[in-house]
């Protein structure tokens, strides 16, 4: 039990940068000895690295320490509940941890909780214009794009209910696993698999989900529209896209009759000096910006959360503007003047509120 202690004491201190070589010698030696708690340790890491990197404002960082202390105060009433022999972590060592959003994060990742079905203790968020990667305790390895976030509860995955829930876009190489099927939550729909790579983009302000397999086998519940609230159910094969539509008056242009359609996923020729083609779903992972055959402001939500801007139409005609094209590490000018030499559109940029009017 004492170990155990030195273990998150450890951490800690790494993660503040105030660890000695011996202190760090140590704690690789004592998580030899507990390899459970080397989960929790790369989660620290990288939700450490995530938030230097791409440091938050001060109003998201004041919003995510208030979630994040929030969900400590509950789980110290619940610890409260638990006789004291189940006490792995004490509170001392909590409030000495330093500061920061990657550590309140921590702080209810590690905290000893009676597992619920409905709640997910573990959370790892992207802000505009940046990507991470993290590693489930299952094995499967998760790259979220920006403006993303991944729910769960690590200690169910650990006891084989391997489910997540996720806002926005991510790419998953899921553990093969027979007996503990994946699954993905997203709003009201469920993806299901065992073990297989594929791609899920499913933000909340735009009109579909959109479910890429490149390897294994997903199957795909979600509301089927057409037959008065029912469910339907959608097997994926290899190199196929399932796009569902998710708001009103939003049909998918492959089939109207339907709120959903399978189509085969495209390669697109790589830019520049790389010779791999790639597939603009799921490009992004290799900081390459593909689009294929989408409207205006389809691809305007995508470039306000690739380039952090926000862009506002002044004449709605060119909303409806159809687009193809592939970009690597270019700025948000170079792409829109790229974008107004196939459209003749007009754009203004004002950088003092990030914001980009076209008309």
């Amino acid at each position: 039990m004492i170990e155990r202690n030195r273990v998150n004491i450890l951490m800690a201190r790494k993660v503040s940068g105030e660890a000695t070589t011996e202190e760090l010698k140590e704690l690789e030696m004592l998580l030899m000895q507990f390899p459970e708690l080397q989960y929790a340790f790369t989660i620290i890491g990288d939700i450490s690295s995530v938030n230097s990197a791409n440091g938050f404002s001060p109003a998201e960082e004041e919003q995510l320490a208030s979630e994040g202390m929030d969900r400590i105060n509950l789980f110290l009433q619940q610890e409260q509940e638990l006789p004291p022999a189940k006490r792995l972590i004490p509170w001392r060592m909590i409030s000495g941890i330093a500061a920061g959003i990657a550590i309140l994060i921590t702080a209810y990742t590690l905290w000893p909780v009676v597992p619920r079905k409905q709640a997910f203790r573990n959370e790892v968020v992207t802000k505009t214009g940046s990507k991470t990667s993290v590693v489930l305790p299952d094995g499967t390895s998760v790259i979220l794009n920006a403006c993303s976030r991944l729910q769960y509860d690590a200690t169910r995955f650990l006891n084989g209910e391997r489910e997540v829930s996720l806002t926005g876009e991510a790419y998953f190489d899921v553990k093969h696993d027979p007996g503990h099927p994946f699954i993905i939550q997203s709003g009201n729909i469920n993806i299901r698999v065992l073990g297989t790579v594929f791609n899920v983009k499913a933000y909340t302000e735009d009109a579909t989900v959109e479910t890429t397999l490149l390897s294994g086998k997903v199957e795909v519940d979600f509301p089927d529209n057409d037959h008065g609230g029912a469910r339907k159910t959608v097997q994926l094969q290899p190199e196929q896209k399932l796009i569902i539509g998710i708001k009103e008056n939003k049909q998918i242009p492959v089939n109207r009759k339907t709120n959903f359609s399978i189509t085969p996923v495209k390669t697109m020729a790589a830019a520049g000096n790389h010779t791999t083609a790639e597939k603009p779903a799921t490009a992004w992972v290799n900081d390459r910006f593909d689009f294929d055959n989408v409207t205006f402001e389809q691809l305007s939500h995508d470039l306000e959360r690739w380039f952090n801007v926000t862009l506002r139409f002044k004449n709605d005609k060119y909303k409806h503007e159809v687009f193809t094209g592939a970009f690597r590490k270019q700025s948000i000018e170079d792409v829109l003047q790229a974008l107004q030499l196939m459209s003749g559109f007009h754009y203004e940029m004002n950088t003092k509120e990030n914001v980009i009017y076209i008309w």
